[in-house]
């Protein structure tokens, strides 16, 4: 072979492996070509996850229509395929069941925190106490979010509970506010007008969670209590006798209508909106709706805590907060709860929802909307809630029996089969004690 042959064939042999070269190190720094595409900076080319979250059906509707354009703002933002289904309290539970049964939880749940607890023990949720840290959550808060076997729960907002009383009406009668159960009784009667379809009030008893809190705040007020510190059954006292009577006192003197005998946690709202009755305990739900759709009745309508009783006065409420379950997708699901407790939006939310909700996140307290003198009070009233089956363990035996409506059924039975109260509250105590002793 020629100089000139060995030359040519060289050349070519270097224009070869110059090529070979470049086209491999052009396959190590193209990031399509190495992983399909998936970090192209392209999102829409990327697989959607999928999240599923169960939201709290609010007795406002305002409330459900800005939860869920937020979350298809996130499902956008993120690019994923996120469900969003609005439950009410008493759908929730029996739904999750059923979902827990069947292998397949949903990803994030919001609920009341009573209905919560209830699912810990089965050892499905998430242990949130470092998580929890990511947030400024008010230490209010986090004691409804407390239980015996750790943090389960991250807070989004707390109800406080109210008695609501027609202004109007204790003019008319010329009555004071009252203070003390036995005065709402003493109100009731005086302003009970059942020929015009107007009652005392709107107390209800159908199983749920304002009748149980109702009848349980009686019960404390009055000196009794349901179990002790140590999670042994004490409600079979006097005290606890005397408060089931008055309570059911309300509906066999027909100081309330016939259907708050079986009447939900709706029920009063709807019973008060309607200007059929002249005394509730609710929440802010019902003032939200007021401001809102019947700003007449709102002028006329005055609130104040929870009556007294011989032996003290407690506040009353609840929380709401987020689940995580362990088969889900915890990941997606924290960044959707990062996402609704982003300041703007939450501070947004709660505003346009005329405080149907208080803020369990810190830096709210002194903002003008919350010293405005019509919603300073709603917040002042989540300070002193009492965490859930005090003084006893929170723990998911607290959350069964109020579940349960053991106090509500029990009051049914006095008012509807007259029964003897004193056996009412022997079969209260021993439905306590299934759930608490195992007995």
């Amino acid at each position: 072979m020629g100089k000139k042959a060995t030359i040519k064939k060289t050349t070519i042999l270097l224009i070869i492996f110059a090529l070979i070269t470049g086209i491999l190190s052009g396959c190590g720094s193209n990031p399509t070509a190495s992983n399909g595409g998936k970090e192209s900076g392209n999102a829409n080319t990327q697989k959607k996850t999928r999240l599923v979250f169960w939201d709290k059906s609010e007795y406002v509707k305002d409330y459900n229509d800005i939860q869920k354009a937020r979350v298809e703002e996130f499902a956008k933002q993120f690019n994923m395929d996120v469900e969003y289904l609005a439950l009410t309290p008493a759908d929730v539970k029996t739904k999750l069941l059923a979902a827990i049964e069947g292998g397949n939880p949903p990803d994030l749940v919001l609920l009341d925190d009573i209905v919560a607890k209830q699912f810990i023990v089965n050892d499905q949720l998430v242990e949130v106490s470092e998580i929890m840290k990511q947030f400024d959550i008010r230490e209010d808060a986090k004691k409804y979010a407390y239980s015996v076997e750790g943090y389960y729960e991250i807070p989004y907002y707390m109800v406080p509970n109210v008695l609501y009383i027609r202004k109007d009406k204790l003019d008319e009668k010329n009555l004071p506010v009252p203070k003390t159960w036995e005065d709402v009784k003493n109100v009731a009667k005086a302003i009970n007008d059942p020929q015009n379809n107007f009652y005392g009030v709107g107390f209800q008893l159908g199983t749920g969670g304002d009748s149980e809190g109702r009848i349980n705040n009686m019960i404390r007020s009055y000196g009794g209590t349901l179990v002790n510190k140590d999670g042994k059954v004490t409600i079979n006292s006097p005290e606890t006798l005397e408060a089931l009577k008055l309570d059911a006192s309300f509906f066999k003197e027909k100081l309330a209508p016939d259907s708050a005998i079986t009447g939900d946690d709706a029920w009063n709202n709807s019973a008060y909106l309607a200007g059929t009755v002249g005394m509730v305990l609710n929440g802010s739900t019902i003032m939200a709706a007021m401001r809102k759709d019947k700003p007449e009745l709102a002028e006329k309508t005055i609130v104040t805590p929870f009556p007294a009783g011989p032996k003290g006065q407690y506040s009353s409420g609840a929380g709401t907060a987020f689940i995580m379950f362990k088969k889900g997708n915890t990941e997606d699901a924290l960044k959707l709860i990062s996402f609704l407790l982003d300041k703007g939006y939450y501070e947004e939310m709660i505003k346009k929802l005329n405080g149907l909700a208080v803020p369990a996140i810190n830096g709210f307290e002194n903002t003008e909307f919350w010293q405005r003198p019509e919603n300073k009070g709603w917040y002042e009233a989540t300070k002193n809630i009492l965490p859930l089956g005090d003084p006893g363990p929170p723990d998911a035996r607290a959350s069964i029996v109020i579940s349960e409506g053991y106090l509500s059924k029990g009051v049914q039975k006095i008012v509807l089969e007259n029964a003897d109260p004193q056996k009412v509250l022997d079969e209260i105590e021993a439905n306590y004690k299934k759930v608490y002793e195992g007995k």
